[in-house]
């Protein structure tokens, strides 16, 4: 049988994509990539350090209903290093779509032609995403992606030129949709009707559109050497109340246990304190920081804990090296320190 390979994420549009494109009569290969930002990876890391990479809950469901095979693909490292520059810019905040989705569909294109594939397909749809999904988004993914004539929008087909499936009689242009825009609707009704009942809400999926934590995305890449990102800091980025600090460092300052033990793993990545007898938060500080960055950061540790209303209190920790430190602090915000983006 035929193979068209997928770019598909758990979401509604690109699940019914698959669905259409099996009913076409294709085997399908759904292609899950990895970038590190997906917001229910990230949640999964905050529980499980070593949890695998691997499709999404609804996308496994979805390709065992339509007896399609789902992969995940680890692009984390190649992502980090677009974050530095990307060659069309950014979205609303630290969002590269055209890029990330031309990245994408040039890995997707090289396993098609490594399998012996007919095309590329993904759940775009005409108008939905201001930046990447207007017509002439599409025609630039398309053309730099090197899949011209090879990538089909099943959901849209029908009000974009015709694919060389299309042109060879592979496919029927009638089997094509002509969705646009914002709404929902079709996509729904026709969920319902391949009973497709597993997808998640829109929105929320990639952390990097969200305005809090692209501010500490962007804050944290100017005070890495060449602007370059950790595989861990996705997580990072998302836990705790993130303070830049005097000397130039930042702290991060946990909101809960679960928070405080995952702060713990970056232990080897700089400072962790805590104070010693009045309940409170972890805070981790990068390294190199200097003492007024400890001494700040001992003071955002008691003021955020129990010890608040009292006028001195000892906040302990130790170093990455393994030396560690006691500090008598007063509880204080201090004013030249300053909050992050809440994510």
């Amino acid at each position: 049988m035929r193979l068209a390979v997928g770019i598909v994420s758990s979401g509604l549009d690109s699940l019914l994509s698959m669905h259409l494109v099996r009913r076409m009569g294709f085997d399908v290969l759904a292609l899950h990539f990895v970038t590190g930002f997906e917001a229910a990876l990230v949640r999964r890391l905050r529980a499980d350090p070593d949890a695998p990479l691997e499709p999404p809950g609804p996308l496994a469901r979805a390709a065992a209903q339509t007896g399609s095979e789902a992969r995940a693909v680890d692009i984390r490292e190649e992502f980090l290093r677009l974050l530095i520059e990307p060659p069309h810019g950014f979205g609303s905040h630290m969002n590269p779509c055209l890029d990330c989705k031309i990245g994408m569909l040039r890995h997707a294109r090289r396993i098609m032609e490594e399998r012996g594939g007919e095309l590329v397909f993904t759940g775009e749809v005409l108008g939905q995403r201001p930046m990447s999904q207007h017509r002439q988004a599409l025609d630039l993914i398309e053309r730099e992606s090197g899949l011209s004539g090879r990538l089909l929008r099943p959901l849209c087909g029908r009000l974009l030129p015709a694919t060389e499936a299309e042109r060879s009689g592979l496919l029927s242009r009638d089997a094509l949709l002509s969705i646009r825009g914002r709404s929902r609707k079709e996509q729904m009704a026709l969920a319902r009707e391949v009973g497709l009942t597993d997808y998640p809400t829109p929105a929320g999926g990639c952390l990097l559109t969200d305005p809090g934590y692209a501010t500490r995305v962007r804050a944290l890449m100017e005070r890495r050497p060449g602007r370059m990102l950790r595989l861990a800091d996705p997580l990072l980025l998302s836990l705790g109340r993130h303070a830049t600090l005097p000397g130039g460092g930042f702290a991060v300052i946990g909101r809960n246990q679960e928070e405080n033990l995952c702060l713990e793993r970056f232990a080897a990545a700089g400072a962790l304190c805590e104070a010693r007898d009045a309940p409170g938060p972890t805070t981790w500080i990068e390294a190199p920081f200097s003492s007024a960055d400890l001494e700040a950061a001992a003071r955002l540790t008691a003021w955020y804990g129990k010890g608040r209303t009292l006028p001195r209190v000892t906040v302990a920790g130790r170093n990455a090296d393994g030396g560690s430190f006691s500090l008598e602090v007063a509880p204080a915000f201090p004013a030249d320190c300053r909050l992050l983006g809440e994510p």
